[in-house]
C-alpha cells in the first residue's frame, strides 16, 4: 500500500489525545481519510477540530461513540461503521487503560484486559471483513515495554482471573501474542498485523499507575517523550512498507483453483513485526526473559533498574544529539512468551468465543451481534 492514498481509510482507536491523537493528525497530513474512534465524544470533537487546524482541507471526522470496555459499544460501533461501506485499509488498536480497580464485564472478563486486549480484540475481528476488503491492509496493536516483565499462565486464567487480567503488563502481552496469531491467520489474505512500542511517552496511560507518583511522576514528566515524539513509532508501524514476503492473493487464488487457504498456519519468528524506536530496541532491554526463582528474580531486577534508565534516557538522548540518535524505528524481538503458538492459538479460540465470532478468519459481511 502507498501511504497517503486518497482512498485509503484508517481507523484510530483513543484519537482524543495524546498518541492517538498525533497518530490521526499525521495519517491525516499524509491523506488519509482517517475515522476518530473516542470514548469521550467532548474531548473527539475537540481532537477533530486540532486536526483540522494542524490539517487545513484533511479528511478525518469523529466516528461512532465507541467504548472499549463494552462489548455492546464495540458492537455498536463496527455495525455503524459497516454502513458507511468504507474499505478498511489501516487499524490503529491505540485505546487502553491503566488501573488496579477490581471489576467484571457481564461476560465475566477481567474489566482491564475487556480494555486494553479483548477490546481491541473484539473490534479487530468485526472488521476483518473491511480490512480485506482494502487489502493490502495493516492492524497496529500499541503494546507497551511492560509486556517484557511478565508470563500469562493461561489463556482462562488471563481473561477471567483479577491476578492475571488486572495487570496492565499482561494485557500488554495480549496484545502482542493477539497481532501475531491474527498476521499467521490473515496474511495470506492480504491483512498485515503488528505490535509497537511506543516507548516512554508522557500521557494519561499512566495518570493512575501506582509508579508514576510524587517524585518519580514529575520526573517522568520531565524526561519521557511529549506524544507528538512518542506517535513516530506507532507512525511508522502504520506506514512503513508492507511485507512483501506476504504478498496478497485474490481469494480463492491460494492453493489451487477456488481454494481457499488454511485458516491456520506457522509463520517464522523473523516474520512477525514488533516494532520499537531508540533506546527501546537495544538489547539490553529484549535480552530479557521472565523465570521463577531467586535468579530469575535477581535478572528481573536488573532489568526493571535498567529499563528505568532507558525509559528516562530515550527522548533526552533524541533531544541532545538534534534527533541523530536514539530516533529510528526497527522491527525487534519481543518477549519471548509472545512466539508461544500455542498460547496464542488457545486466546484466540477462547477469545471469539467470548466475543461471538468465528474462530476462522471472517472474510464475508458477519453480524456484529
Amino acid at each position: 500500500m502507498e501511504s497517503g492514498l486518497p482512498q485509503s481509510v484508517a481507523l484510530v482507536t483513543g484519537a482524543n489525545s495524546g498518541l492517538g491523537r498525533e497518530t490521526a493528525a499525521a495519517l491525516a497530513g499524509q491523506g488519509y481519510k482517517v475515522v476518530l474512534a473516542c470514548r469521550n465524544m467532548d474531548t473527539g470533537r475537540e481532537a477533530e477540530a486540532w486536526i483540522r487546524l494542524q490539517h487545513p482541507g484533511c479528511d478525518v471526522q469523529l466516528g461512532p461513540k465507541l467504548d472499549m470496555s463494552s462489548l455492546a459499544s464495540i458492537r455498536n460501533f463496527a455495525a455503524r461503521f459497516k454502513e458507511q461501506k468504507w474499505p478498511l485499509n489501516v487499524l490503529v488498536n491505540n485505546a487502553g487503560a491503566n488501573y488496579k480497580k477490581r471489576w467484571f464485564t457481564p461476560e465475566g472478563i477481567v474489566g482491564l484486559c475487556q480494555t486494553n486486549y479483548l477490546g481491541p480484540f473484539a473490534l479487530t475481528r468485526l472488521l476483518e471483513p473491511e480490512l480485506v476488503a482494502a487489502a493490502p491492509s495493516r492492524v497496529v496493536n500499541v503494546s507497551s515495554i511492560m509486556h517484557r516483565f511478565t508470563r500469562l499462565s493461561s489463556a482462562e486464567g488471563f481473561l477471567r482471573d483479577f491476578k492475571s487480567g488486572g495487570a496492565y503488563n499482561d494485557t500488554k502481552l495480549g496484545n502482542v501474542l493477539f497481532a501475531y496469531e491474527h498476521h499467521r491467520r490473515m496474511a495470506k489474505y492480504g491483512v498485515q498485523s503488528c505490535a509497537v512500542d511506543p516507548g516512554a511517552v508522557s500521557t494519561g496511560v499512566w495518570r493512575h499507575s501506582p509508579l508514576a507518583q510524587g517524585p518519580l511522576r514529575w520526573l517522568m514528566d520531565c524526561v519521557y517523550a511529549p506524544p507528538r515524539d512518542g506517535a513516530q513509532a506507532v507512525i511508522h508501524a502504520a506506514t512503513a512498507p508492507l511485507d512483501a514476503r506476504f504478498p496478497v492473493r485474490p481469494r480463492g487464488m491460494a492453493g489451487g483453483p477456488g481454494q481457499e487457504p488454511q485458516s491456520h498456519q506457522s509463520v517464522p519468528p523473523d516474520q512477525l513485526k514488533f516494532w520499537a524506536r531508540g533506546l527501546f530496541s537495544s538489547p539490553l532491554l529484549t535480552w530479557y526473559t521472565p523465570s521463577p526463582g531467586p535468579l530469575g528474580l535477581a535478572c528481573r531486577g536488573l532489568w526493571g533498574v535498567s529499563a528505568l534508565l532507558h525509559s528516562f534516557l530515550d527522548y533526552p538522548t533524541r533531544q541532545l544529539s538534534g534527533g541523530k540518535l536514539a530516533s529510528r524505528t526497527v522491527a525487534t524481538w519481543s518477549q519471548p512468551q509472545s512466539y508461544d503458538e500455542k498460547l496464542a492459538k488457545d486466546l484466540w479460540n477462547l477469545s471469539s468465543d467470548v466475543v461471538g465470532v468465528s474462530r476462522d478468519p471472517i472474510l464475508g459481511q458477519q453480524s456484529p451481534s
